[in-house]
Order: structure tokens, then sequence, then C-alpha cells
């Protein structure tokens, strides 16, 4: 994991905690879920926030493009991104 004064590599938007900004890398997974996702806005480059977490940590509510989404964490783990200050 590499770290730097401004950025902050995390694996999935799952691991991004509450109140972090973050940064689309790549989507993965096939078939429907990722063009839903896709067609979302969930695209490489989009900045978003994680605005909070269920109770049990299970749906995670973002934030991308004006747009507050609700995501399962298995959903979440398809969408690999950097943490950004």
């Amino acid at each position: 994991m590499s770290t730097n004064s401004t950025t902050l590599v995390a694996r999935s938007l799952a691991e991004v905690p509450a109140g972090r900004c973050f940064r689309i890398k790549k989507v993965h997974g096939h078939g429907e879920i990722r063009q839903r996702l896709i067609d979302l806005g969930f695209i490489k480059n989009e900045v978003g926030t994680v605005i909070r977490e269920a109770l049990l940590k299970d749906p995670i509510e973002v934030e991308l493009k004006g747009t507050h989404f609700s995501l399962r964490r298995s959903e979440a783990r398809l969408i690999e991104v950097e943490v950004i200050d």
C-alpha cells in the first residue's frame, strides 16, 4: 500500500471509511451488475464521498455527482478506488 500526503490507496469502495472522498479507478464484475454501476455513474476518475454506513455496516451511502446511492458491501467491493483528501 503506497501513501503520500494527498492519496491513500484502497482496494475497494467497501473499505473507504465514512466521511472520506474517493476516486474511482475501475469497476470490476461482469454482466448486469457491472453495467448497472456504470449506468449510475460509477466510471473511471469520478470523485465521490462515502456519507455513512448503516448500523451493521451494510449498506453504505455514497454521494457521486450530486446523487446519493445506497450500495451493498458486496456491490461496493466491485469498485476499485483510491482514497483522496
